[in-house]
Formats: structure tokens, C-alpha cells, sequence
């Protein structure tokens, strides 16, 4: 029984230390947002801000999807793994990889190209639309990287490390606001 017990603790602090890094990331990625705001709000004004959020649903949308389908691709590298199958797992990264990073090229080309008519859709106010279409255009030309780095993530993930991935946030989020300030 005691070491069962001991079992226990050993997985209850496996989880811990894998789950950590997930927490962290999500904290992160707010705080990336918040700065963003922060920034624009300070530097910008009100008006940019209110554009740059005109937009955020549009964006969620596209971050969503992004994250449920790299759900999945994390537990298929999560049973590959398991299952010792370890040469599928270049498989599954260059095939997601290729596909979701296509796919959400695609996306992102028509919504760059149909960004005055998503702005009127969301009933975007007239003195937002140049800044708001401008943040939306360019949010969307990294949707595809941010596609590709979440199946690498998931592969990662799914193989047992969350460090690498929570690094990877923590880069960006620190790139992220160098760049908001400069």
C-alpha cells in the first residue's frame, strides 16, 4: 500500500510539473494581450484601441480553431508516442505542419482580402475602420505561423514536454513587447 501511495505522489507531481508550464503559457499569452492594450491605449490612444478591439472576435475565432485542431494532433502524438511508434511522430509534424499551416494561409489570404467587408459585418464605427482593417491585415499574415507553431507545440506536448512550448510563449510574449514599444 505505501507504494502505491508513493505512486501516487510520484504522478500527482508528474502532472504538476507538466501542468505548470500549460498555466504559465495561458498567464502569458493574457499578459501578452494586456500589454498589447496597454501599449496601444498609452501610445496610440483610445481610438486605435477601441479599433484593435473592434477586431478581437474575428481573431479569436482563428486562434480557436487553431487550438482545437492541434488538440487533436496532440493526442495523436500522445498515443504514437505511447505506443512506441516513434517514427510516425516526423509524420504527424510535417503533415499538420503542411496542412493546417495551407490551410490557414488560405484563410488568411481571403480574410486579408475581405477585410473592408468583415469590418462592415462587424458594424466596425467609420473613424476605426483604417486602423482596425490595418491591425486585422496584419494579425492575419502571422495566423499562419502561429498555425505551424501550434502543431509543433502539440507534437511536443504530446510527447511529454510542455517546457519547450511555455519557453517558446515566453520568447514571444518578451518579443512581443519590445515590439509594441518600439
Amino acid at each position: 500500500m505505501e507504494q502505491k501511495e508513493m505512486q501516487g505522489k510520484s504522478l500527482a507531481g508528474m502532472l504538476i510539473r507538466f501542468c505548470l508550464p500549460l498555466i504559465l503559457s495561458g498567464i502569458l499569452q493574457q499578459l501578452y494581450s494586456w500589454a498589447d492594450a496597454f501599449i496601444l491605449g498609452n501610445v496610440e490612444g483610445e481610438t486605435a484601441l477601441a479599433a484593435v478591439g473592434s477586431v478581437g472576435s474575428s481573431i479569436s475565432l482563428l486562434t480557436m480553431a487553431i487550438t482545437g485542431f492541434s488538440s487533436g494532433i496532440s493526442v495523436l502524438a500522445a498515443q504514437k508516442f505511447g505506443g512506441k511508434a516513434f517514427d510516425v511522430i516526423p509524420k504527424i509534424l510535417i503533415l499538420f505542419s503542411v496542412l493546417l499551416g495551407g490551410i490557414f494561409t488560405l484563410l488568411s489570404a481571403a480574410g486579408i482580402g475581405l477585410t473592408d467587408g468583415i469590418l462592415r459585418l462587424l458594424d466596425t464605427p467609420a473613424e476605426m475602420t483604417v486602423p482596425a482593417g490595418e491591425y486585422l491585415r496584419i494579425v492575419l499574415c502571422g495566423v499562419p505561423f502561429l498555425a505551424v507553431y501550434n502543431v509543433f507545440a502539440a507534437v511536443i506536448r504530446g510527447i511529454g514536454d510542455s517546457r519547450i512550448p511555455f519557453l517558446a510563449v515566453l520568447v514571444s510574449s518578451l518579443t512581443n513587447v519590445l515590439l509594441d514599444i518600439l
